[in-house]
């Protein structure tokens, strides 16, 4: 009773203050009566469709962080996608816990949503169960991990598996940043700042983990416990080695978190670390910090970080420090679009007869994946600069490449080949469709 109550006040929150949802019939009612003649067979016969042949699907989206990304996820969204694609979303408040995204869950099926799409794995089994009893298709932003394999083993008809990064192209961006960066002898020493990397992030584990690795391969390093421990770290750490070279894991975010920043900047007044490799996007919540570090101590501070295109993005690139570099030397790019429009596709084509693009080919929901850009000069960041930003027209992802992985528009496609379209999104190729 206590989760109806709070659903249903979020339902009026959601009308005043964030998208209005309308609506008082069941959402399984919903989904079963508007999807139903959408099926596979149906559409095979009729062959492609529009958008406005179908009802205008209503989706949910739980956000758990309160980052660029996420704001320049909704513009993309409500005023790119929703009008193209005869869709309206709703869009959470930050989801910090489990219970915050349940209520937001219920609240969506009170508002007759169709389908969610979650940016916080966490309890993905949990949530599987809840949007199948609810009838809403449901899709979350994370690789397959133990974590959620309930949710890929649960036989929930309505879960539509996952997206995310190709992760282990994450971790060979940060070996191969760190191998021409990183001096010979290691005496700079080294701070990771590995973000929800404890809490089952998968992006923020694997870019710890592959910027440890480096460290150990490039000076032949003993750690004490292994590299996926070191990572998981919920605590602060020095980690020992039998070179006796600084290397210092400090988890968490600056999105919610106390005292993160303040410890961070304890740790780079010591003077102990020349580089910084963020797992999350914490770059410029650190820039201050880095700056006056390096002014006190007369230290160049390398800086790597995962990154979304975005104005502070923009702006790190853009700033140099007391040495002439950009405070920010090197971004492993995640386009917001190119991510964002994975959970779109993903339940659009479930929605529209054409779950089975979302499937392996060992008959299981898959993991939709994409792949980071390395990006490390001021020309390159300027030339993205009026790409995939609020307000803007460029998008990575744009509606030429969305509709080359829908169904409806491409009767004949296969899973296969909507990942082929993500793969051959790259810097360079997406240079020549959308210029400078």
């Amino acid at each position: 009773m206590k989760k109806r109550l709070t659903a249903v006040l979020l339902c009026a929150a959601m009308v005043l203050g964030l998208t209005a949802c309308s609506g008082k019939e069941s959402s399984v009612e919903t989904a079963a009566q508007t999807t139903a003649p959408a099926t596979e067979a149906s559409l095979a016969e009729g062959g492609a469709k529009t958008p406005q042949d179908f009802k205008k699907f209503k989706i949910g989206v739980c956000e758990p962080q309160a980052i660029d990304e996420v704001v320049i996820r909704r513009d993309y969204y409500e005023n790119y996608l929703a009008s193209r694609y005869n869709v309206e979303f709703v869009f959470s408040e930050q989801c910090k816990d489990t219970d915050d995204e349940l209520t937001f869950i219920e609240g969506c099926a009170d508002a007759g949503c169709d389908a969610i799409i979650s940016y916080r794995s966490v309890d993905a089994n949990q949530m599987a169960q809840v949007c199948e009893e609810y009838g809403m298709q449901y899709v979350i932003n994370t690789a397959r991990i133990p974590e959620v394999d309930g949710a890929f083993e649960g036989g929930y008809e309505t879960f539509q598996g996952s997206f995310g990064a190709d992760n282990e192209h994450v971790g060979q961006l940060f070996r191969d940043w760190l191998s021409s960066n990183a001096s010979d002898d290691g005496s700079e020493g080294f701070m990771i700042t590995s973000s929800l990397a404890f809490s089952g992030n998968i992006q923020h584990l694997e870019t710890a983990i592959a910027a440890l690795s480096a460290l150990q391969s490039k000076y032949n390093l003993t750690f004490e416990d292994t590299v996926e421990n070191l990572a998981k770290t919920s605590a602060p750490i020095e980690v020992a080695n039998d070179k006796g070279i600084n290397i210092y894991i400090y988890p968490g975010s600056p999105s919610g978190m106390e005292g993160w920043l303040e410890g961070v900047s304890a740790a780079l007044q010591t003077g102990k670390y020349g580089a910084l490799i963020h797992s999350g996007q914490s770059y410029a919540q650190t820039a201050v910090v880095v700056d006056e570090v390096e002014k006190n101590f007369d230290k160049d501070i390398k800086v790597a970080s995962i990154a979304s295109m975005s104005e502070s993005l923009i702006n790190a690139f853009n700033t140099q420090d007391k040495f002439g570099n950009s405070s920010l030397n090197m971004a492993s790019l995640k386009s917001t679009s190119l991510v964002s429009s994975m959970g779109f596709i993903s339940v659009y084509n479930a929605l529209t007869g054409y779950a089975a693009l979302n499937d392996s080919s060992e008959n299981e929901k898959r993991t939709l994946s994409f792949r980071m850009w390395s990006l490390d000069t001021l020309d390159q960041i300027n030339t993205c600069a009026n790409w995939d930003v609020k307000g803007g027209d460029k998008w990575i992802m744009d509606e030429s490449m969305i509709n080359q992985c829908l169904g409806i528009m491409n009767p004949d496609l296969t899973a296969d080949d909507v990942q082929a379209v993500y793969n051959g999104m790259t810097y360079e190729s997406t240079l020549e469709r959308l210029g400078k």
